[in-house]
């Protein structure tokens, strides 16, 4: 089964910005029988998500630490629910249990998830696929402080092509199907 690792925003504030479009991912991923791996919220962009594949009959496995394993927080409707010690641990375990990322607008947990998954990949310790929803080129930023830190020879070239900044869920699972067909065939 394919697993797909969602880094999202758990801000409600957030939502009405970019539903439609989350909730358009959520509808593609369901189609094409991706299991979510994600961090279980029941809040913002998160929340929109899982409640969208929820409404698909998809499978949501959230990854919890104990802290905020709380039902104002947590998504009730999880198929599995992982309960990790700490933040640490639940990265740790959404790496292992994904086969690609996507990363959704969202805060400083969110930019620290991709930017944990991309320093993975950077030092060889896997090669999924990691892809940047760039919403109303939200994370513009991101491809433009990486063409600075080429620019000033902090990585290298080959380092800019660790990830995909894509503008639609159209785009992402059609990448993601390829990529997907490259590692089964």
């Amino acid at each position: 089964m394919k697993k797909v690792g969602i880094f999202a925003g758990s801000s409600n504030a957030a939502i009405p910005y970019f539903q439609n479009t989350v909730e358009r991912l959520a509808d593609l991923l369901a189609e094409n029988k991706y299991q979510i791996v994600y961090g279980a919220g029941r809040v913002g962009l998160m929340g929109v998500l899982s409640q969208r594949i929820y409404e698909h009959g998809g499978v949501l496995i959230g990854v919890v630490p104990h802290y905020l394993n709380r039902p104002e927080l947590v998504f009730s409707h999880c198929t599995e629910l992982i309960i990790t010690k700490d933040l640490h641990e639940r990265k740790e375990t959404m790496e292992r249990l994904s086969d690609a990322f996507i990363v959704l607008p969202g805060g400083i947990g969110t930019l620290d998830e991709f930017f944990n998954v991309l320093a993975s990949k950077q030092l060889k310790y896997h090669k999924k696929p990691i892809y940047l929803l760039n919403l109303d080129n939200f994370f513009g930023f991101v491809s433009n402080m990486m063409d600075i830190m080429y620019e000033h020879k902090f990585i290298r070239e080959e380092q800019l092509q660790l990830y995909k900044c894509l503008d639609t869920p159209e785009e992402i699972i059609e990448d993601l199907e390829a990529n997907f067909s490259k590692i089964t065939s």
